[in-house]
This record gives C-alpha cells, sequence and structure tokens, in this order.
C-alpha cells in the first residue's frame, strides 16, 4: 500500500529566509524509495512540506533542482503577479524560477510544497543565477472551480466526483479533486508521469487502519496500485497532484515558441507570443512585444520586459 502520513505526525520546524522572512513548516518524513525506483539512489524519496508564511512576508524569486507542486491551502497573496487562494495550484519544473511569494497582508499564507524527489533548498535569484542550469523550463497555474468546501456540504455530497484541475496532458501532468460524502469510496486514476500526490484538503480518509485527519498526505509512484479513497463519516475532499514524466517539456508551450514575433523570459520560460498577446493584463491578440510598456514584467517571475529573448 503506497506510504501515507497523518498530518499529526508531521514533523515542526522553522527557518529564516535570506531575507529575514521566517516561515513555520511541517515536514512529512517519507520514507522511499518506491516501486519502480531504484534502491541504491538517495534522492528518489518524495518531499512534502506545509509552509506558513506570516502576513505580509515575502519568499523572493527562486528556484529548485527538481520538480514541484504548490498547492495553496488557507489565505492568500499573490505568486509573481498570479492571485492565490485556497486550493490553488502552482507548478515548476527543476530549473524554472518563480515569485515571489507574497503573503497577504492580514492572512498570511499557508500552503504544500510537494516533489517527487528530495531537493536541497532553494536557490534565490539573482545571488545563485549562476546554478541556473539550461534546461526546459515549465510553470503553470491552476485551480478549482471552488474553494474549500464547507463541512456541512461535504457531509451531505451525494456521489463520490473526480473533477480535474489541470490536464491530464500527454506527458503525465495532471490534477484532480476528488470528493466523497460520508462512508463514500473512489479510486483514483492509475498514476501516470512520475507519479502523484493526494493531500487531505477537507472531512478525513480512511486509509487501511488509519484515520488520515485533514492536511494529511501520500505519495503514489508510477507502478504502483493506486490506494482506494474511503470518506469518513464527515466526508472526505482531497487534491491529486500528478507529475509530469521526468524531464518532459510541454507541448503547448513548444508550440507557443513557433509562433511569430514571440519572446520568452529567460527565468522562468514564460513565453509571450504576439499572435496570442496577454488578454489577463489588457494585452489585445496582436499586439507586438516592442509595444507593451517598458514596464510590463514577466506575470510569471516578474523579470523585466528588456530581459526577455527572442525565440
Amino acid at each position: 500500500m503506497p506510504e501515507a502520513i497523518s498530518f499529526d505526525a508531521t514533523r515542526a520546524w522553522t527557518k529564516e529566509l535570506p531575507n529575514g522572512t521566517v516561515v513555520s513548516v511541517r515536514e512529512f518524513d517519507f520514507k522511499g524509495p518506491f516501486a519502480g525506483r531504484d534502491p541504491e539512489a538517495r534522492m528518489e524519496g518524495p518531499q512534502c512540506f506545509r509552509v506558513e508564511q506570516p502576513p505580509g512576508s515575502v519568499v523572493e524569486t527562486h528556484f529548485h533542482v527538481a520538480d514541484e507542486y504548490q498547492l495553496v491551502a488557507l489565505g492568500g497573496g499573490r505568486l509573481g503577479r498570479h492571485g492565490l487562494r485556497p486550493l490553488g495550484v502552482h507548478f515548476s519544473s527543476a530549473f524554472t524560477p518563480y515569485g515571489p511569494i507574497v503573503a497577504d497582508s492580514a492572512q498570511g499564507v499557508i500552503y504544500f510544497t510537494l516533489r517527487p524527489r528530495r531537493d536541497p533548498g532553494a536557490l534565490f535569484l539573482p545571488a545563485e543565477r549562476d546554478k541556473l542550469k539550461t534546461a526546459p523550463k515549465r510553470f503553470f497555474m491552476a485551480e478549482p472551480d471552488d474553494i474549500a468546501l464547507p463541512a456541512a456540504t461535504l457531509a451531505q455530497w451525494d456521489a463520490p466526483s473526480l473533477v480535474s484541475i489541470h490536464g491530464p496532458e500527454q506527458d503525465g501532468a495532471a490534477a484532480w479533486r476528488a470528493t466523497l460524502g460520508p462512508g463514500q469510496r473512489l479510486t483514483p486514476p492509475k498514476p501516470a508521469g512520475d507519479g502523484y500526490f493526494i493531500v487531505v484538503t477537507g472531512g478525513a480518509w480512511l486509509h487501511g487502519a488509519d484515520a488520515l485527519p485533514l492536511w494529511s498526505c501520500a505519495f503514489v509512484a508510477q507502478g504502483e496500485t493506486p490506494p482506494a479513497l474511503v470518506a469518513g463519516p464527515e466526508g472526505l475532499d482531497t487534491a491529486i497532484l500528478q507529475f509530469p514524466t521526468r524531464g518532459a517539456k510541454s507541448a503547448a508551450k513548444s508550440g507557443a515558441a513557433a509562433a511569430d514575433e514571440a519572446h520568452e523570459c529567460p527565468l522562468c520560460g514564460f513565453v509571450y507570443a504576439q499572435a496570442d498577446g496577454l488578454p489577463e493584463d489588457g494585452i489585445a491578440p496582436g499586439t507586438p512585444f516592442a509595444a507593451l510598456p517598458a514596464a510590463w514584467t514577466c506575470p510569471n517571475c516578474d523579470a523585466a520586459k528588456a530581459d526577455f529573448e527572442v525565440v
């Protein structure tokens, strides 16, 4: 059975970042390695943290050497120019910078950081730009139609549901939301890509002999049999976050890069395509890159317009 860890069994610690921000962390100690992985590979075990940023705090733009999902649990703020709200999902591939993460000034923000293999820690820009390898860069954000369900709604849920939040893409990248009423049962998809995490976002999950409470977490590697999701008496809400095949490059990005007058952010790999524009920024399709305001920045990582390169 895939390994699952109760939130009650996590380790608590704090970390001060280079800019002075202090974050509170709850770490899930997955043992690994799992099915299909090399037992001699020390870095093959998955990694999961729940991170709490205090109100108004900032985690500066940075990158990691492993693929990573982030799942917003509570609070809000922004990542780059993207708003954050509960159950929102963010993915960055290895060596893809993102940020800054700015916590809401009143609530702060709490989010999960999930990786299919261990990572030695954040590398901040611009100080550690020399460690930023040339590699396919990938970034996306998505969120479900509804945020966290009230306990009363979950307790009266009619039938198990599995709803896509993102994908699935051809290389396996996908995110789902599975919601069950009291005592209901659902088998999640067979793991593909580089495996997936299951995070309890509401109610409780009856996993074997254990009742896993809110914010508990499991990892299911490719090749493992997916565990049944069985809801406790208060129902169950979960996020399932599946990683792409290791080293895969987004087909959507490749298509954008082929567009006329496309410019790419050298930090995070975001591509501005003239044909598409950027309607969410009020930039109409067909707008040349040169016509963007000089103060315009990358919507993913806030890199300056002057840093973009023609592709």
